[in-house]
Order: C-alpha cells, then sequence, then structure tokens
C-alpha cells in the first residue's frame, strides 16, 4: 500500500478552526492508504453508537473494537456484525468465593468464545484494586486466564492513570499503591501466563515514562500497548516529540491504534469526530496548534505537537498488529 502525499506545512485539511467549522466531519488526507482497526472503544446497546461508527467511517476506521458486558456485545456484533469486533467484560461480584468466581467468568467466556469474541477487558485501575482487592495476578483468575490461553483470547487491561492523578486522586498510600508498584501485578500476570496477550491500554498507562515501557515490551515478548486516551497521549507524548516518535519507530510491531472513545446518550457529533481528528494529526503530522478538546491535567491551553510518524510505522499501528492480534 502506497504512502499518501501529505503537506509538509498546514493547509486547510489541518487547520484547527476550518475543522471546527464543519465540525471535524471532513478528514485530512491520509498519510498511509490503510483500513484502520480501532483496538479500544466502548459502547452498548444504545442509538448514539451510530454516531460513533459514523465518525469512523469519515475518518476511515473500517473496523471498532467495542468494549461492553457480554449480552451488549452480543447485541451489537448482531446489529454491526462487519463493523464491531466486541470485547466482554467480566464479573466480579463474586470475588470472595474463588470457586464461583471462576465457574461464573468461565460460563461468560465459554458463551463469549462460541459467538466468536477474542478480546476480554480487564479494568484493573487503582481504584478497582482499592475497592475490590483484586490484582491482575491474583490466583482467583488464574482459571481465566489459563482459559484465554487455551482458547488464543486477548487480555485488554486498562493497569494505570496519568502521574498527576497519584497527586490528585491516589494520595493515601494506605489504600493505593504507588504508580510504579502498580506495574508488578501485571508483569507476575505477564511473565505467568506467557501463551497469553496482553495489551496494556493507555501506552501501557505510563506515555509520561518510555523508558519504563522499553523496559516492559523488551522483557515480555506477549505484550502489547494501545494508543488509546486522547488527551492523555496527546498531552505526554507531545512533551517529548522527538523521543516518542523514536520509540514508535523502535516496537512498530507492538503498538496498536486505539482511541478510548465512549458512546454517550445525547453527545454532539463532533465529540467523537474531534478526537478522530486530534488522532489523524496527532500521529501524521509535525503539525504545532492548540488541542480542540479540554484537558483538566494539562499545565496551561492543550496543545497539539505532532509526532509525524513514518508511513511503515503507521500501517503497522492502525492496521496490521491489530489483524495479527484479532484474526491470525
Amino acid at each position: 500500500m502506497a504512502a499518501v502525499s501529505v503537506p509538509s506545512t498546514p493547509s486547510i485539511w489541518f487547520d484547527l478552526e476550518h475543522a471546527r467549522r464543519v465540525g471535524f466531519t471532513v478528514a485530512p488526507p491520509r498519510k498511509v492508504d490503510v483500513p484502520l482497526i480501532d483496538v479500544h472503544t466502548h459502547a452498548g446497546r444504545r442509538p448514539d453508537t451510530v454516531l460513533l461508527l459514523d465518525a469512523a467511517r469519515r475518518y476511515g476506521v473500517t473496523r471498532l473494537v467495542t468494549i461492553a458486558p457480554l449480552d451488549e456485545c452480543l447485541w451489537l456484533q448482531e446489529r454491526y456484525p462487519d463493523r464491531i469486533i466486541p470485547a466482554t467484560t467480566l464479573t466480579y461480584d463474586h470475588r470472595d468465593d474463588p470457586a464461583r468466581l471462576a465457574a461464573e467468568n468461565l460460563a461468560l467466556l465459554e458463551r463469549a468464545v462460541a459467538a466468536g469474541l477474542k478480546v476480554v477487558k480487564f479494568w484493573f485501575k487503582p481504584r478497582f484494586n482499592a475497592d475490590t482487592g483484586l490484582k491482575l495476578d491474583d490466583a482467583r483468575l488464574a482459571p481465566i486466564f489459563r482459559f484465554l490461553g487455551r482458547h488464543r483470547m486477548v487480555a485488554l487491561v486498562h493497569i494505570a492513570d496519568p502521574d498527576a492523578w497519584w497527586q490528585k486522586y491516589y494520595t493515601d498510600p494506605t489504600r493505593y499503591d504507588s504508580k510504579e508498584a502498580t506495574y508488578l501485578q501485571a508483569e507476575r500476570a505477564m511473565a505467568a501466563y506467557p501463551e497469553v496477550r496482553f495489551i496494556l491500554a493507555h501506552l501501557g498507562g505510563d506515555p509520561e515514562h518510555l523508558d519504563h515501557l522499553d523496559r516492559l515490551l523488551s522483557t515480555y515478548p506477549n505484550l502489547y500497548l494501545d494508543t488509546s486516551a486522547t488527551k492523555w497521549l496527546v498531552r505526554e507524548l507531545g512533551r517529548q516529540p522527538e523521543t516518542a516518535r523514536a520509540f514508535f519507530q523502535r516496537w512498530p510491531d507492538r503498538i496498536l491504534f486505539g482511541t478510548d472513545q465512549v458512546v454517550r446518550v445525547r453527545t454532539e457529533p463532533a465529540c467523537y469526530t474531534s478526537r478522530y481528528w486530534v488522532h489523524q494529526i496527532f500521529w501524521e503530522t509535525g503539525i504545532v496548534c492548540p488541542s480542540p478538546i479540554p484537558d483538566a491535567d494539562s499545565d496551561g491551553p492543550p496543545m497539539i505537537h505532532g509526532l509525524n510518524l513514518p508511513a511503515e510505522v503507521l500501517r503497522s499501528v492502525y492496521y496490521e498488529n491489530a489483524v495479527h492480534l484479532l484474526f491470525d
């Protein structure tokens, strides 16, 4: 697939004010000609899901991995079979009864496999750890991970949050681990289940520390990262664009495109189109401009400092890596 010529300087296609005037409904020319796969979105059995699908179509995103409880996954799969790749969540209501926890989730996963599902979402952020007492390496989850390994399913894991959140929300050391310690549960799980492919969401939950992600990728061959969480990644990678660009060039086969788009009731269509616009110009150009997306964690007005990734990296991140994980 050939690279597409993209202007090196901003044109009307990449102009924020023009994009805002048209509601971000017109995508700029793509740098590469591949069908994008967004591996991290949230939707459900609600009418506004069509707004996300329309925004994706406008930006050349042909398939979306969409996270929801299993029954909603099956509804989405039936309604949008050529667009949505469902990713089921699990249930932890009976975590105090390990046998029942395993039995209920294995029954859920049997239904998921019968329907052709490939991805399971683990939302193991610090607040979940604190509220449930469960961590990713907990022995109670061992039957679930063994099942994933046998059926070549993918574990999509939210493991950590922005550095700033440890100063804002996770300030009680009796309740929350440090950010560094939070990763130990993921490392132990990846080491214990090498047959399971793990995608750590939001660039591993640590775009602030690419040296840490380098170490994780070097250590665990079953680890992949996704690019979801638009505000967070644009903010943190934009602070170190040259280092970030080199990181993507070093690991082009281990990073997958994702946005973390969330379908909500009565959300303006521009909420979805603007995020795809930001992702496109951030990954594909070197443009520096204000971001149209408010960011409470930003120091000052949020800005975009584009990474201008090479075409061969974009092909892998946008499409080829997802095909390998989800369809091979």
